[in-house]
């Protein structure tokens, strides 16, 4: 039986090695891909000005701050806003008012 487990593994080391080798090429050709694909990026964010890229952020900080400026003056004021009959208390919707009124008062 020793013998016969020695005999298997030998047949298979050959098959197992033969096995790796195909594996290496494509593994190879993978990686390479990916490095390319890393320097590529690099040499494109060489390329940009600093001073392109800082606009870009303070760009988009004042894009942002814009449209929160908008979002806070298109807020319902009082007047518009919808009390609960039950309790008084108010919402912007009707729709979360009657949310309210089915979780709070059922």
């Amino acid at each position: 039986m020793v013998v016969l487990g020695i005999f298997s593994s030998l047949t298979y080391s050959t098959e197992l090695v033969n096995l790796v080798k195909a594996f290496v090429g494509p593994l190879l050709v993978l990686v390479g891909a990916f490095i390319i694909w890393l320097e590529s990026d690099e040499l494109k964010l060489s390329r940009e000005k600093d001073s392109d890229r800082g606009f870009d952020v303070q760009q988009s900080l004042k894009e942002q701050a814009s449209k929160t400026g908008k979002e806070d003056s298109t807020q319902k004021t009082g007047s518009d806003r919808i009390a609960c009959p039950d309790c008084g208390k108010e919402f912007d919707t009707e729709r979360g008012m009657k949310i309210h009124r089915t979780q709070k008062h059922s």
